[in-house]
């Protein structure tokens, strides 16, 4: 099936399969309390793939790779659009079949970063409308977070005041657009925006801002397990120790991957702050910060995830995926979660992403 054909099926038959989808996941999870809500999965619509066709740039273009096309991100393949990537019918059915009855899809990189300013603001509102007709056809199973042209603030602004009304449930926004890590003045405006507006921001990680064949990471997967996760352990360190958490305290942000490197390292990040007296912007150690965010359960381990449990509080971690990428673990996650304690199970397999999200 092609993606023009995917992209038309009829809003009848999607009722229906999400009336159907919805009583098999009440069914199979037995009576259980709380819904499983899927706040870190990802969707590519057809619009957004035709427009980097047809607007590439010199760091982001596709590549006519085989059996599909890959996106390609300053050197890296990042993204193979396989069928899943796009086909909404697919995502039902794996999520049937995993148990996981809401999923809150999000675009991820390189979301809407890149060609000319008119690229952005239509590939931010084509993704955001298409996102909400989605939600119109699979009522209750799936939500979403919108993309904002963040590089151009007054249209990022005016793109979330619009998306407020169509029902976002959230915003997804990079660990650095076009070169700037999301704690730079230049986003300013847009945070006192988004921290007005209440809803969550979600940010997902891309290819660091660096020479990666310098640094190693061009291969082997390594801008993803490395990359990724370093990237996302910098971004939250810096709204931390750059004051940026003070400024905006009413902000509602969630960490991918469990929260990169930083659950781990928090310790370590504390020590430097008490011997740079003279360089701090902060008043408080950087680990009295660490419960203010979110992160999501995407580990891959049972003993890492009752770590990061432990080290962020169970109020703070929720239910994640990365469906439909390579290294999606919707039925391992859910798994893992599960075997937790009763309290800690729920509350990250749906309350706190009901609670979060307002679902």
């Amino acid at each position: 099936m092609t993606l023009e054909r995917r992209d038309i099926l009829t809003g009848a038959a999607g009722l229906g399969l999400a009336a159907m989808a919805g009583s098999a996941g009440a069914q199979r999870r037995g009576g259980a309390k709380v819904p499983v809500i899927d706040v870190h999965t990802h969707n590519f619509t057809p619009r957004w793939v035709e427009m980097l066709r047809k607007h590439p740039d010199a760091d982001t273009s596709l590549l006519p790779t085989k059996p599909d096309e890959t996106i390609s991100y300053r050197g890296a393949p990042i993204v193979r659009l396989a069928p899943d990537m796009t086909d909404l019918d697919m995502r039902i059915a794996a999520m049937d079949k995993a148990g996981v009855d809401i999923a809150i899809i999000s675009l991820t990189a390189p979301n809407v970063f890149w060609s000319t300013r008119e690229v952005a603001i239509q590939t931010a509102r084509e993704v955001n409308d298409d996102f909400a007709a989605a939600e119109k056809k699979y009522p209750g199973r799936i939500k979403w977070m919108a993309s904002l042209p963040w590089q151009y603030p007054d249209a990022a602004i005016e793109e979330l005041a619009r998306v407020r009304g169509m029902g976002a449930a959230g915003l997804c926004l990079l660990t650095n657009m076009v070169g700037m890590l999301p704690d730079n003045e230049h986003f300013h405006p847009v945070w006192k925006a988004v921290e007005e507006s209440g809803l969550p921001a979600f940010i997902h990680p891309t290819v660091p801002m660096v020479d990666i064949k310098k640094w190693g990471v061009e291969s082997f997967g390594l801008a993803n397990t490395i990359g990724f996760t370093s990237d996302t352990a910098l971004v939250y360190a810096r709204f931390i120790l750059t004051g940026f958490m003070d400024k905006f305290e009413g902000l509602k942000l969630i960490a991918c991957h469990g929260g990169g490197t930083l659950p781990y390292l928090i310790a370590r990040m504390d020590k430097m702050w008490e011997n740079t007296t003279s360089r701090r912007l902060v008043n408080k150690p950087p680990s009295a910060y660490f419960r203010k965010f979110w992160y999501d359960a995407i580990v891959y381990d049972q003993p890492t995830l009752e770590f990061l449990v432990k080290q962020v509080g169970e109020d703070r971690v929720l239910y994640g995926s990365d469906y439909p990428f390579s290294i999606q673990d919707m039925v391992g996650v859910k798994a893992r979660v599960s075997a937790l304690p009763p309290v800690q199970r729920d509350k990250i397999l749906g309350t706190n992403a009901q609670q979060l999200f307002k679902i």
